[in-house]
């Protein structure tokens, strides 16, 4: 027996395996059609291995599995894993705060494989994020345990290209040191892993299903046996959804605040889990899991002649990145199509390709294609609420048929898509007719959407270029998308939408030149890159460490040292602050945060809070004994503002939920106050900028522009940016029973001010407050200041209880309240005017911001290629700082290097394609440059830098055309 108690405020990368007895789940086998052997999907008395996303798993839905954890692989008191010995001695650790994720996710794939491929062990590690350990360590503990070599042997001699030879070092002075030693690492041994529980085996065996009830608080959770009884309970209930693996209710609930007081469970019901194969297609249940489908697909494409084949190659392409393996292995299919949301990757095919949704209610059953759910958009109701959407029949492709599946997202994989869709057509037999075609797009608004208006015009025509042309404008003309503000986005869409169906075409046309060379023209050969899928390469790379030969055994300076938390990291026996035990009487903070941007708080109602359960009292800023505000710049730092994102009250409660849901009840009247300025565009159209303004300009750059030959202009926005550190700003203050004394862990960066900001606002002696730092899950400047605010107020909040106050901040409340560093505007004017004779200039900028410093340099370097510009000190550069009703943090009192640097890059890289276009001359070239960037400390000015900070300077770089960028981003 395993007690769980995970909490959800926690966002640690804690993962889990499910091991799940096959002989529970039913699949029916139909002779006469189904020739899969049982050996190659299930075996019987074997068991399955996955991994899982704790968070998001309900341990309702676990009835029946044997649950491992992180501590249950191994721990530093009984026997360490080969995974976490690895993982941990290939220094795949840093802040440690991912590693037990880590460790799970590899853990899970050497269960099921215990030699895997590089493959395998790259999707399995695909929906694992690290911020600070950087992926290459990690990469090589992996490496560790693959069968084939992860060598690329690409040197004549049949060594690695990386090899730590030739002219890496000067082997006289110099000694490579390996990262780690395969020697050391104990063997995996698969014998020695946890077997499956007995207790289950029997119950599987023996005891008669039966309905499960779960009663919380609020809630209850069912999971019925038989179709017949979910049916009935849908027919009660026709609101409650439908939950097998909580990858969309979940996150409503949690994140949006939707509330469902009664959830059905159907996994454990046959009909949904049915597995059927028949002449013309596949029948998959709605409970099946992605990762099931995915592996039912791919047999079947290894089984199936080509041409039967086409859909489940589509579809099979989408679901390779449609989240990550912890995703797959819990999501459904049923759940990705009855969702209909617009993100959808498998929505849009599965519509294209004419699949069928099989139906039931108390009323009966039905067949519907999945295109008709889709026909009229948002407002289709062709499904019914009482009804059950039992399995999904995915047809075999015909001859003449070709479908294809197209996405585009911010990344590969573990991003929601931009634009999806799923494209299918038909040819007469023999010919480039179009008999039929189907296109569907998803992510374009609100739902998966069908042109059928353009399908019905083209149908008929030839597939050639006039087809192309007259679709791409139909298409365009069909497919609305919602304006924005700005248009990007909309006008990127649209270039999307239409880049499928080229691609579309192109890849039609390749096929059919295939079958017919003399028939069908060929692709030209500038055109055939956007045929080729982008495929992911294993990473290779070496760091090498380097000490003298004579240097001392005990000298550890330039040899990797394995970090000294390491195996605690990968046995998740590291303490962070949520992981401290629950002190006695303790209680829990949720803070409460302004939803206005420029805006007077009229009235705060906290009743409804106070009369919520397990609620102890509401702390607002008349609850702090001193100070409230600290000056440790020239704007101050408050616990309680009235601003968008920070906080205006905080509720204690006996527990975290009861704390978050009271939180929710607490009601603040505000009057809005004009204008509202949110963006960097707003604060230039108002005006509004903190004075005075930095100009630094050399000779009349507007009068200079009035005689010059040629002029280019450009804008550069860069967005901000957050922290995003893995442990979230997290604070256990602990009064310790006289004269104010407290003790405070706290993840900080900087524990001094943390104690000075709590000694401040107790209005007591710094020396009563002990600040105590084991470890950090992260920073990367995040943790300063903001650290001290909250650390003040769960302070307040213990100060006032006399109780331990916990304060453990979730990914949403963390990236409101500490806000992030700031987004930038560029905007620059250059010219040039011919002039006789030539000379040489290179462009190199030596530029530092500082908190309450800009300085701005441009210096001529000589280089001698054979066409080149002449630049003239004709220079104007201004700065401008926005005041805005938005919150950001600078964590070191200075805007990122690469961010300033990147407009520079941007910048020069412009100018030099456009002083290639030079005929052989020189130029006199003048310039001009403007950059806005916001800040909110409403008494920052620039004036000389305080005494204990001084402006950081950057390294001057030449910014040659090739490898401009490349040099950028090697500056700190």
């Amino acid at each position: 027996t395993i007690a769980l108690h995970w909490n959800e405020m926690q966002m640690k990368m804690l993962q889990v395996i499910v091991r799940v007895e096959i002989k529970t789940v039913r699949m029916i086998f139909e002779n006469k059609y189904f020739s899969y052997s049982k050996t190659k999907y299930f075996i019987a008395n074997d068991e399955k291995h996955y991994s899982a996303n704790a968070c998001l798993l309900p341990i309702c839905s676990l009835y029946g599995a044997a649950v491992t954890t992180v501590e249950g692989v191994g721990s530093t008191k009984t026997r360490v894993h080969p995974v976490q010995e690895r993982l941990a001695k290939c220094h795949g650790s840093q802040c440690g705060f991912c590693t037990p994720g880590m460790v799970m996710s590899i853990y899970t794939l050497l269960r099921n494989y215990p030699e895997p491929t590089s493959e395998q062990m790259m999707a399995a590690l695909a929906g694992n994020l690290c911020r600070c350990t950087g992926y290459r360590p990690i990469l090589d503990a992996c490496k560790t345990f693959c069968k084939e070599s992860a060598c690329c042997q690409r040197k004549a001699n049949g060594k690695c290209c990386l090899d730590q030879e030739d002219d890496l070092f000067d082997k006289e002075e110099k000694v490579s040191t390996r990262l780690f030693s395969t020697d050391e690492f104990q063997p995996l041994d698969p014998t020695q892993e946890l077997i499956f529980p007995p207790e289950l085996m029997r119950m599987a065996e023996n005891q008669p299903k039966r309905t499960l009830f779960f009663h919380g608080e609020r809630m209850t959770w069912i999971s019925p046996v038989s179709l017949d009884e979910l049916l009935d309970l849908k027919a009660a209930h026709p609101k409650a959804p439908l939950v097998v693996g909580n990858t969309s209710v979940g996150p409503e609930m949690k994140f949006r605040g939707v509330f469902h007081p009664i959830v059905i469970a159907p996994a454990r019901i046959p009909d949904l889990n049915v597995v059927k194969r028949m002449d013309d297609g596949l029948t998959l249940g709605a409970a099946c899991s992605l990762s099931l489908v995915k592996d039912i697909l791919t047999n079947a494409i290894s089984e199936y002649p080509e041409e039967k084949t086409k859909v489940f190659c589509a579809v099979l392409q989408q679901l390779r990145t449609l989240g990550g393996e912890q995703i797959r292995n819990v999501a459904s299919l049923g759940g990705n199509i009855i969702s209909r949301k617009s993100t959808s990757d498998l929505n849009p095919i599965l519509a294209a390709s004419n699949c069928m949704l099989n139906l039931a209610s108390r009323g009966g059953k039905r067949q519907i294609p999945l295109s008709d759910v889709f026909a009229d958009g948002v407002g289709n109701n062709i499904i019914t609420p009482e009804e059950i959407l039992v399995s999904v029949y995915i047809p075999h492709s015909r001859k003449g048929d070709y479908v294809s599946a197209f996405r585009q997202a911010p990344r590969r994989e573990n991003a929601l898509p931009i634009t999806n869709a799923g494209m299918r057509v038909l040819f007469e037999e023999g010919t480039d007719l179009i008999k039929d075609l189907s296109i569907f797009y998803g992510g374009a608004v609100s739902t998966t959407i069908c042109a059928k208006q353009t399908c019905g015009t083209l149908i008929g025509r030839h597939w050639n270029e006039q087809m192309l042309d007259e679709a791409c404008r139909l298409i365009l003309k069909e497919i609305a998308l919602p304006g924005s503000p700005s248009g990007e986005k909309v006008d990127y869409k649209k270039i999307l939408v239409v880049s499928f169906f080229y691609r579309f075409f192109l890849e039609v046309l390749q096929s059919l030149r295939t079958m017919d060379p003399c028939r069908y023209p060929g692709i030209p050969m500038e055109y055939r890159s956007v045929l080729q899928d982008f495929k992911t390469k294993i990473p290779q790379s070496i760091q090498i460490y380097q000490a003298k030969p004579s240097q001392s055994p005990q000298d550890p300076v330039g040899r990797p040292i394995m970090h000294q938390s390491g195996i605690k990291h990968a046995t998740g026996e590291a303490v962070y602050i949520d992981d401290l035990p629950s002190v006695d009487g303790e209680l829990f903070l949720a803070v409460v945060t302004s939803s206005r941007a420029h805006a007077k708080i009229v009235s705060i109602d906290t009743s409804e809070a106070l009369k919520g359960p397990g609620v102890f009292d509401i702390i607002t800023a008349h609850d702090v004994p001193a100070t409230n505000e600290f000056y440790y710049s020239d704007g101050p730092e408050i616990i309680f503002v009235i601003c968008v994102g920070q906080i205006v009250c905080a509720v204690v409660a006996d527990s975290d939920i009861h704390a978050k849901q009271a939180a929710a009840k607490v009601k603040i009247e505000y009057e809005v106050l004009e204008p509202v300025i949110l963006t960097i565009e707003e604060a230039i159209k108002h005006n509004s900028f903190f004075e005075p303004k930095r100009k630094l300009e050399h000779g009349n750059v507007d009068q200079a522009f009035e005689t010059v030959d040629n002029i280019i202009e450009g804008e550069i926005h860069i967005g901000g940016q957050e922290h995003f550190y893995m442990e979230t700003q997290s604070v256990l203050a602990v009064p310790i029973g006289e004269d104010k004394e407290m003790d405070v862990y706290v993840s900080t960066q900087h524990p001094a001010i943390i104690q000075e900001m709590v000694a401040a606002s107790l209005g007591v002696p710094a020396n009563r407050i002990m600040c105590h730092v084991k470890r950090v899950g992260g920073a990367f400047g995040g943790k300063l200041l903001k650290a001290g605010l909250l650390a003040s107020v769960a302070a307040v909040a213990a100060n006032k209880t006399s109780r331990a106050v916990r304060l453990i901040l979730s990914r949403g409340d963390d990236m409101l309240i500490t806000g992030g560093r700031h987004p930038f505007i560029g905007k620059y004017k250059v010219s040039a005017t011919r002039i006789q004779g030539k000379s040489t200039c290179p462009y190199s900028v030596n530029k530092s911001f500082s908190y309450n410093q800009f300085n701005f340099k441009t210096k001529l370097l000589a280089r001698k290629p054979r066409d080149s510009v002449t630049v003239q000190p004709f220079i104007c550069f201004c700065l401008y700082l926005c005041r805005g009703f938005f919150l950001c943090f600078v964590g070191f009192f200075f805007p990122s290097p690469f961010v300033s640097f990147s407009f520079y890059s941007s910048f020069c890289l412009s100018f030099w394609e456009w002083e290639a276009k030079l005929a052989q001359t020189s130029a006199e070239v003048y310039f001009k440059m403007s950059i806005w960037y916001v800040h909110t400390k409403e008494q920052l000015v620039f004036t000389e830098p305080v005494s204990y900070r001084k402006s950081y300077p950057v390294e001057e770089i030449n910014l040659f055309p090739a490898h401009a960028l490349s040099s950028v981003i090697t500056i700190h």
